[in-house]
C-alpha cells in the first residue's frame, strides 16, 4: 500500500473518535467501581462483625445471670436432697435454644441432675456457678450448677446477614455503576465528543465549528473556552493563509498562489478557441535603484509598480509578485497573439511612467517575456517557464521590450539547457580548450603577448564561442573552476613559449567579476606559477569596468595582492561601462584596452577618433599602456599609431587559435626584443 493511501485510510477512520471518548468513561468507571465495592463491603463487614461480637458478649452475660438465678432456686432442694425438684428447675431452662445442656453437682462433686437438649458436640461455651445454702446462722456451699450453651445460632444468623449485605452491596454497586455511566456520558463524554466532532469537522475543511455544550459546569466552561480558541485560531489561520498566499510588501498574490492557480486552470480547461496571455515582468536595473536610493526607496518603487499593474489590467486579469523585482500578469482570454502583445505593451507602458524617489524623478524600465497558450492546454502550469524563456531573450538582447515566445526562442532555450547540463562533463572530459590571440607592437609588428580565450569543443554542437557558454558557466557557479583551468593552461603555454625561444611573451587572462571577491585567487596564481616554474610577471590579468564598480572594496584588495606577485593588471573594454578618472586612479592598473566598438569605424568616424584620442591622452597622463582591440584593417592600425596607441590586437594580425597552431605561426613572425619588457611597467614581485 502506498503511503498516501495509508494516510487516507487513517483519515477515513478518524470519525471513530467517540468510541475512544466512551472508553475514557469506561476506564473511569472500572477504576472507581471496584474501589467503591471494596469499601462498601469492608464497611458492612466491619459493622456486622461488631454486632456479632456484641451479641456474643450479651449471650455470655445472659447465661451467667441465668446460672446465678437457677443456683438460688435449687439451693434448698439440693441441700435437702429433693433431687426431683432440682431436675424440674433444670428442665425449665431447656426451652432456651442456645442452651445445650445443664448439670448440678453436690458438694462432693457428684452429678445430682443432668439435662441435655442437643448433642454436646455443638456446645461451644460453658458457664458454672456455685450453689450456696443458708438457714439462719448456717451458710454452706451445697454444690455447683453448670450450663453449656452454643453460639451456632449467632454464627448462622451473622452469615446470613453477611450474604444479604453482599447481595445488597452488589445491587447498590450496580446501580451506582449505571448512575456513574449515565452521568459520566452526560457530563463528560458528551462534551468531549462534541469538542472532538468540532475538531474533526474543522480538520476536513479548515473552518471553525463550535462545540455544542450548554452545561454550566467545568466542562461547559471548557467548551466555551474551546469555542473561543476555535474562533481565535480560525482568524489566525485565515491571516496565515493570506500571508502564505500573498506578498507581504505589495499585497499581491505570490508564487505559491500562481502555482495553485495554474494547476486549477490545467484541470479545468477553458474554451478551446480562447488564448491565455502570460506576461513575465522583470524590472531592469532594479539593483541600481537600491544602490542609489536605498532599499526603502526600492520597496516604495515595488509598491508603486504593483499599484500600476493593478490599475492597468481588467477585473478578470490576474497580477502577482513572484519575489524581488519579478511580477506576473495573466489575461485569461485574448483573441489572438497580436492582442496579447498589445496587452503586454500596455502593461510595459504603465510601468514606464516616471516615479519620484527622494525628490528625484526616476523612470522605471522593465522587460517582459510573453507566452500565449490555448486555454484548454493541459500544460498551462508550464507558462512561467515558457514566459521566462522569452524574458531571458528580452533581458539579454533587448532590455526594456516585450519578447514573445516562439519556436526559435524555445530551440535556443533547449540548447542553453543542454549546454548548462553538460558543463560538468565538459570539465571532466577536457572539452574546454584555451585558444590564443596575439597582441603586437604597432610600430615593429612584433608579437609581445597572447590573450587566452576559452572555447568549448562540444561533442554534439561543435566548437562553441564564449559569448554563448560563459553566462551559463557563471550561472552554474563554475567561474572559479574555469579561471583556474585557464590559468593552468596559460602557465603550461608559457613553458612551451620559453622552450620555443619566446620567453618574453606575456599571456593575458580574463577574470570574471566573481573572482575579484575571491581572496584565494592570488595564492592559487602563485601556486600554479610555481608548479610550472614560470614568473607571475608574464601573466596579465584582464578585468572589466563593471566588475570593478560592483566590487570596489574586495576588487581593490584582490588586485593589489595579484600585482604584488608581479602580474600586470589590464582594464578591458574601456569606454563601454562606467569608467571615470576616479576609478582609474583608485585601482592598481597597468594597461587599458580600448574596446573594438571605438575602432571599427576608424578612420572614417571623426567622433570615434576623438574618443580614442582622449583615451590615449588620459592613459599617457596616468602612465598606462594602451592596447587597441578589434583591429581588422591596416588603416585602423595606422590611425592607432598616429594617436599614440602602442599595441594592437585583432584579425589583421591573427585569429584565435589553439596553442600548437599559434606556435607554428610564431615561427614565421619576428621575435620581440627585450626592450618590449623594458617598456612595460616596472613591478617588483612580492608575496601576497
Amino acid at each position: 500500500m502506498r503511503k498516501d493511501e495509508a494516510m487516507g485510510d487513517v483519515e477515513s477512520n478518524e470519525p471513530a473518535a467517540p468510541p475512544r471518548l466512551r472508553s475514557v468513561v469506561r476506564a473511569m468507571i472500572w477504576a472507581t467501581v471496584p474501589v467503591l465495592l471494596l469499601v462498601q463491603l469492608l464497611a458492612s463487614a466491619g459493622v456486622e462483625a461488631s454486632s456479632f461480637w456484641s451479641q456474643i458478649r450479651q449471650l455470655d452475660a445472659r447465661m451467667a445471670r441465668l446460672a446465678e438465678s437457677r443456683a438460688e432456686l435449687i439451693a434448698e432442694p439440693l441441700w435437702k436432697m429433693r433431687y426431683d425438684q432440682v431436675t424440674s428447675v433444670l428442665n425449665e431452662i431447656m426451652h432456651d435454644e442456645t442452651i445445650a445442656a445443664a448439670a448440678v453437682y453436690d458438694d462432693t462433686g457428684a452429678a445430682i441432675a443432668r439435662v441435655a437438649a442437643r448433642p454436646e458436640g455443638r456446645t461451644v461455651a460453658e458457664v458454672s456457678r456455685p450453689i450456696h445454702y443458708s438457714n439462719g446462722n448456717m451458710a454452706v456451699e451445697a454444690g455447683r450448677i453448670a450450663i453449656a450453651y452454643s453460639n451456632a445460632a449467632l454464627y448462622a444468623d451473622a452469615g446470613s446477614r453477611l450474604v444479604l449485605l453482599l447481595v445488597v452491596g452488589l445491587l447498590a454497586t450496580f446501580a451506582t455503576l449505571i448512575a456513574m455511566r449515565i452521568s459520566a456520558n452526560i457530563f463528560i463524554g458528551r462534551p468531549l465528543a462534541a469538542m472532538m466532532s468540532a475538531i474533526q469537522r474543522s480538520k476536513q475543511d479548515g473552518r471553525a465549528y463550535p462545540a455544542d455544550v450548554t452545561s454550566s459546569n467545568e466542562f461547559g466552561q471548557l467548551a466555551r473556552a474551546f469555542n473561543a480558541m476555535q474562533h481565535t485560531t480560525s482568524g489566525a489561520l485565515d491571516r496565515l493563509g493570506h500571508m502564505a498566499a500573498h506578498d507581504p510588501l505589495t499585497g499581491l498574490p505570490n508564487r505559491r498562489s500562481l502555482t495553485e492557480r495554474l494547476a486549477v486552470a490545467s484541470r479545468h480547461r477553458g474554451r478551446a478557441d480562447a488564448l491565455v496571455a502570460f506576461c513575465f515582468i522583470d524590472l531592469d536595473d532594479f539593483k541600481g535603484i537600491n544602490d542609489t536610493f536605498g532599499h526603502e526607496a526600492g520597496d516604495k518603487l515595488l509598491v508603486q509598480i504593483s499599484q500600476r499593474l493593478r490599475s492597468a489590467v481588467e477585473a478578470q486579469d490576474w497580477v502577482a509578485r513572484l519575489g524581488g523585482d519579478e511580477f506576473v500578469v495573466i489575461r485569461p482570454e485574448v483573441s489572438n497573439e497580436a492582442s496579447a502583445h498589445a496587452f503586454a505593451q500596455h502593461v510595459l507602458a504603465a510601468i514606464s511612467e516616471p516615479i519620484r524617489l527622494h525628490d528625484k524623478q526616476v523612470v522605471p524600465r522593465a522587460s517582459i517575456g510573453l507566452a500565449v497558450r490555448h486555454a484548454d492546454d493541459p500544460e498551462l502550469s508550464h507558462l512561467p517557464t515558457l514566459a521566462d524563456i522569452a524574458l531571458y531573450h528580452a533581458k539579454s538582447k533587448a532590455p526594456g521590450t516585450v519578447a514573445v515566445l516562439d519556436e526559435a526562442l524555445q530551440r535556443d532555450y533547449r540548447r542553453r539547457r543542454d549546454l548548462e547540463l553538460a558543463i560538468p562533463a565538459g570539465f571532466a572530459e577536457g572539452q574546454f580548450e584555451v585558444w590564443y590571440q596575439s597582441q603586437v607592437d604597432l610600430e615593429s609588428h612584433e608579437v609581445v603577448g597572447l590573450e587566452a580565450l576559452i572555447r568549448w569543443r562540444h561533442p554534439d554542437h561543435g566548437v562553441i564561442g564564449p559569448a554563448e557558454f560563459l553566462p551559463l558557466i557563471e550561472r552554474s557557479g563554475n567561474n572559479g573552476r574555469l579561471t583556474r583551468y585557464v590559468l593552468t593552461d596559460a602557465c603550461w603555454a608559457l613553458q612551451r613559449l620559453a622552450a620555443a625561444g619566446r620567453p618574453q611573451i606575456r599571456i593575458a587572462i580574463n577574470l570574471p567579476p566573481s573572482e575579484l571577491a575571491d581572496h584565494s585567487l592570488a595564492a592559487a596564481l602563485r601556486a600554479t606559477c610555481a608548479r610550472f616554474d614560470v614568473a607571475a610577471s608574464l601573466l596579465e590579468l584582464e578585468i572589466t569596468e563593471g566588475s570593478l564598480i560592483n566590487n570596489i572594496a574586495s576588487a581593490a584588495e584582490t588586485l593589489h595582492r595579484l600585482r604584488r606577485l608581479g602580474a600586470t593588471i589590464a582594464l578591458d573594454d574601456f569606454g563601454t561601462g562606467y569608467s571615470s578618472l576616479a576609478h582609474l586612479r583608485r585601482f592598481p592598473l597597468d594597461k587599458v584596452k580600448i574596446d573594438k566598438a571605438f575602432i571599427s569605424e576608424i578612420p572614417d568616424s571623426a567622433e570615434d577618433k576623438a574618443i580614442v584620442g582622449v583615451i590615449a591622452s588620459l592613459a599617457g597622463t596616468l602612465g598606462l599602456m594602451l592596447v587597441a582591440e578589434g583591429i581588422e584593417r591596416a588603416e585602423q592600425a595606422e590611425a592607432m599609431r598616429e594617436m599614440g596607441v602602442r599595441f594592437g590586437q585583432g584579425y589583421l594580425y591573427q585569429r584565435p587559435q589553439p596553442l600548437d597552431a599559434v606556435l607554428r605561426w610564431l615561427k614565421t613572425q619576428p621575435a620581440a626584443e627585450s626592450r618590449i619588457l623594458a617598456d612595460s611597467p616596472s613591478i617588483a614581485p612580492e608575496f601576497a
